[in-house]
């Protein structure tokens, strides 16, 4: 029996998932970190997390095989994306990692743009410019923290970093590379122009290689510590939404996918490179070598969902289900939440707004409000931010006519119903909810000797679905009528320098 192992280093937690041939998932166990918040607008967290982590989750797989009498093939990696982490020429991190969420350098990209132009930088790296990107956090480094700017021999992200434990190979994907804004959209290389702007050459950045390639052997002191053996292949499968998107069809138009974690991604196939005339739609390379994916992130989502239990659902801590008595809770209040509104921007917004300086927001509570309304709100706010994002992806492809969903948050029948009837569409939810690593895997089974190559790999492996929820047409109609009135909210806010006003 073949099995690959995926490592998925996500934002939250790491997981170690074993699965066979035929995309049945063995064995999974997960370990959890948090981010770290020193001050507005600074979200951080130490790169030794992401190493201990994977060391820890690799030990138990490690474990699990050995009791079953079975080695894996090899380790497919997949990760976050779009962090920064400066190392030194002894391959240590010269500070915490500067996250994706992270908004400090919001003052860069004003600059960025009126030096080289909004849509220039879109055409050539398919991004618009943000402070997710690598290339605004090299430049506000540059500016405000010279003397680690000066000293890093390395720029990695998060995978690059997790590769680097395993293997010692300072190696990353073409997908990574295109959530950088250093890479060329079209020609998947370092773009010399763009490390000009961030003041670096190519030597401090990781080779560029084909998402699915074997970046290196698992190094001794690694097979040690996790009791996997020495020289096990390493394989680079890509970011953790293009992986997601493998695993979930999204290779052909008329299909997208809405993942949902921390926060939310909104994905379709792409042949060639497109552009939205506003900048609002992403477009990067595709886990599958060769190909795009047009893409809209929302930055917080279920990361809501969890600050609430923890803020204001004390009763529930320490309940293994405290998430589903939550969705309980909002069952108990109908579609639009009895009224209250909640806008998911507390991190800022991404697509389609792009707007960093936004804020989170309840609206519309009253003394009749209950806890239950402002969960429903949560699972509401979140579906229909996604909803707009699937709007604007439609208007520059084909007409999307089902939408795969993952992510830990699917588990919830409720949320697949209001994610189903806020985008009018029929919604498929799959055996594999965290879709992530099943995809990394599938990009891997070629370079690992499991499949012969990708196609194959998607018809042995792709979730198998679960179920599929249709849209509820009274609900469709209540979230239609709740889309204009967030947009003048948001408007309202946006347009009179409210959130500016907050900064």
């Amino acid at each position: 029996m073949k099995t690959l192992l995926a490592l998925d280093v996500g934002t939250s937690s790491t997981r170690a998932v074993i699965y066979d041939a035929e995309g049945r998932d063995l064995f999974t166990f997960g370990h959890e970190y948090h981010s770290n918040y020193p001050q507005p607008r600074h979200v951080e967290q130490d790169a030794a997390s992401w190493s201990a982590a994977a060391e820890r989750v690799l030990c138990e797989a490690a474990s699990y095989m050995r009791h079953h009498g079975f080695m894996v093939e090899g380790i497919a990696v997949t990760s976050q994306r779009s962090s920064l982490i400066p190392m030194d020429r002894d391959h240590r991190p010269l500070r915490s990692a500067i996250m994706w969420q992270d908004k400090r350098n919001i003052a860069e990209c004003d600059e960025l743009v009126a030096d080289h132009g909004l849509e220039a930088l879109y055409r050539k790296t398919g991004l618009r410019v943000n402070p997710i990107f690598v290339l605004t956090k090299l430049r506000w480094l540059r500016k405000n923290q010279p003397d680690i700017f000066s000293a890093a021999a390395r720029f990695l992200g998060v995978q690059d970093h997790v590769v680097h434990y395993l293997t010692g190979e300072y190696k990353t994907d073409w997908t990574q590379g295109s959530r950088t804004m250093l890479m060329d959209l079209a020609s998947f290389t370092w773009d010399p122009d763009l490390l000009a702007i961030a003041g670096i050459d190519e030597s401090r950045l990781c080779e560029l290689v084909a998402p699915g390639s074997v970046a290196g052997g698992m190094r001794g002191p690694v097979a040690v510590a996790t009791g996997l053996p020495e020289g096990l292949p390493v394989v680079i499968s890509g970011g953790d939404q293009q992986c997601a998107a493998m695993a979930l069809g999204v290779v052909r138009p008329g299909v997208a996918e809405a993942n949902t974690g921390t926060g939310s991604f909104v994905l379709s196939y792409a042949d060639k490179p497109a552009f939205e005339p506003d900048c609002r739609v992403l477009c990067q390379a595709s886990a599958m070598a060769g190909k795009w994916m047009m893409e809209a992130g929302i930055f917080n989502t279920g990361a809501i969902f969890r600050w609430f239990k923890e803020q204001f659902c004390v009763d529930l801590h320490g309940k293994e289900n405290a998430y589903a008595l939550m969705t309980d809770e909002a069952a108990c209040s109908p579609a639009g939440a009895n009224g209250v509104i909640m806008l998911p921007h507390f991190e800022g917004s991404m697509a389609p707004n792009w707007n960093p300086a936004a804020k989170g927001l309840f609206f519309n509570l009253s003394l009749g409000a209950k806890r239950a309304d402002m969960i429903r709100s949560i699972l509401d706010g979140i579906a229909m931010e996604i909803r707009d994002n699937l709007t604007l992806i439609q208007s520059l492809t084909t007409d999307i006519n089902e939408v795969s969903v993952a992510g830990g948050m699917v588990r919830s029948d409720l949320f697949c119903q209001i994610q189903a009837s806020a985008y009018d569409k029929e919604v498929v939810r799959y055996e594999n909810a965290e879709a992530s690593s099943l995809g990394a895997c599938m990009v891997a089974a070629p370079a690992l000797g499991v499949h012969p190559d990708l196609h194959a790999a998607f018809d042995a492996m792709c979730c198998r679905q679960f179920k599929t929820i249709k849209p509820v047409a009274a609900d469709a109609d209540c979230y239609r009528h709740m889309a204009k009135r967030r947009k003048c909210l948001y408007d309202a806010l946006h347009n009179s320098g409210t959130y500016e006003a907050f900064l």
